[in-house]
């Protein structure tokens, strides 16, 4: 899926920015906006992605905070027309988050195209990505319908997917505010999911793909119910992942829990 010139529409922020920028962010939710992190033992060794709500543009952020890995080892999708489109912002942005561009409403091509800068970043670093499937920040904080395209870099990217939800972050900086207020944020990780690449498998590529999209909807919406047992120390636990049936899954539908082996990962 890579090929010479994939690297040239992403931007990655040299090692001293990132540094800068993750010091930064563990002192802010350390002091100003303390953060909560449950889960965190769910977490496998990279590359891995990990999905989330969206509500607030300090998300990425929290996330990184929360799994305790270095800012370096993550990018970003994010939307084109915004970080990519706003010389202003591209400028700030670059100096301190690798971000990958992809189209809010992305076309079969130019979704490709970004699956093709992830495969590039994760082979190129062993690296992690961020992704939020629902698009775009709710306004509101509920948790819109997922896009059916973020199936495309579950299935094809082929490494662990970490379902995760945010609390609290859209009080500190909701959608048009530009200060962050002070308050208690959030991060409960669910178990990693891997979705195998199944050649007997009889669904379509657009089948496994949405049926990815609704487990992955299912599990982050179960995370906003309920925490998972709290690991406040960031101290690896045992490391497990669900290896799913897409095919199950997408017989069974997105309110049905979906029968796995759990076993310890081989990556």
């Amino acid at each position: 899926m890579t090929g010479p010139g994939k690297a040239e529409g992403m931007f990655l922020a040299p090692t001293t920015g990132s540094a800068m920028f993750q010091a930064f962010c563990r002192m802010f939710f350390l002091c100003y906006c303390p953060l909560t992190v449950e889960g965190r033992n769910h977490l496998p060794r990279s590359p891995l992605i990990i999905c989330s709500n969206h509500t607030s543009h300090i998300d990425s952020a929290v996330l990184m905070t929360a799994s305790g890995l270095p800012f370096s080892t993550f990018a970003l999708l994010g939307a084109r027309d915004y970080f990519f489109d706003s010389s202003r912002v591209k400028f700030v942005v670059s100096r301190f988050m690798n971000v990958i561009p992809i189209d809010r409403q992305a076309q079969h091509n130019s979704l490709r195209q970004s699956v093709a800068m992830c495969d590039e970043f994760l082979n190129r670093t062993q690296g992690n990505l961020i992704l939020y499937p629902e698009g775009t920040r709710s306004c509101n904080g509920d948790i819109q319908r997922f896009k059916k395209g973020a199936g495309l870099f579950a299935v094809e990217l082929g490494v662990p997917v970490v379902p995760a939800y945010i609390e609290g972050a859209r009080r500190i900086l909701a959608k048009g505010r530009s200060v962050p207020r002070p308050g208690s944020v959030t991060v409960r990780f669910g178990e990693p999911i891997l979705f195998p690449s199944d050649p007997s498998n009889l669904l379509p590529g657009r089948g496994l793909r949405n049926a990815a999209v609704e487990l992955l909807e299912q599990r982050i919406r179960s995370l906003s119910q309920k925490g998972s047992a709290r690991d406040l120390t960031g101290v690896p636990g045992e490391e497990q992942q669900t290896t799913i049936s897409i095919s199950a899954a997408a017989q069974e539908g997105p309110n049905t829990r979906i029968a796995g082996s759990t076993e310890r990962p081989s990556w």
